[in-house]
């Protein structure tokens, strides 16, 4: 988020100038877009095979998508709602259905990760 922050923090300043409430409302939009984009990459986040190094930061297409997607809509969703009007909601629950839509179809979500086991365990294991 400290990376967003230096990017929209410049204009949220100048605009909290002429308009404090828009300002206000701009830095929460710039904030939900910024951590809805982060969940989606948590949550396709899988773990790749040693032989796959070259291409073992790659996200899928579908979290890309999805993160384009909603970040767009909470774009949408943060300017008109900083022009003060109601049809804000419409973007807004465009991007508040991607996000719901990506939590549930995510791999993170639909197979249960096992608890890690101790050293103990690990130990034990390996030695028979």
């Amino acid at each position: 988020m400290g990376a967003i922050a230096i990017v929209f923090g410049p204009f949220v300043v100048a605009l909290a100038v002429v308009a404090p409430i828009s300002a206000l409302v701009t830095a929460v939009g710039v904030a939900t877009a910024g951590a809805s984009a982060t969940f989606i990459q948590f949550w396709f986040r899988v773990q790749a095979k040693r032989s796959h190094f070259r291409r073992r930061q790659t996200s899928s297409r579908i979290a890309t998508f999805a993160e384009a997607l909603s970040s767009c809509s909470w774009a949408g969703a943060g300017g008109l709602a900083a022009a003060s009007t109601w049809l804000a909601a419409i973007p807004g629950l465009i991007a508040l259905a991607v996000v719901t839509g990506a939590w549930i179809i995510s791999p993170a979500k639909s197979s249960p990760r096992s608890a890690p086991r101790s050293f103990v365990g690990r130990a034990r294991s390996l030695a028979s």
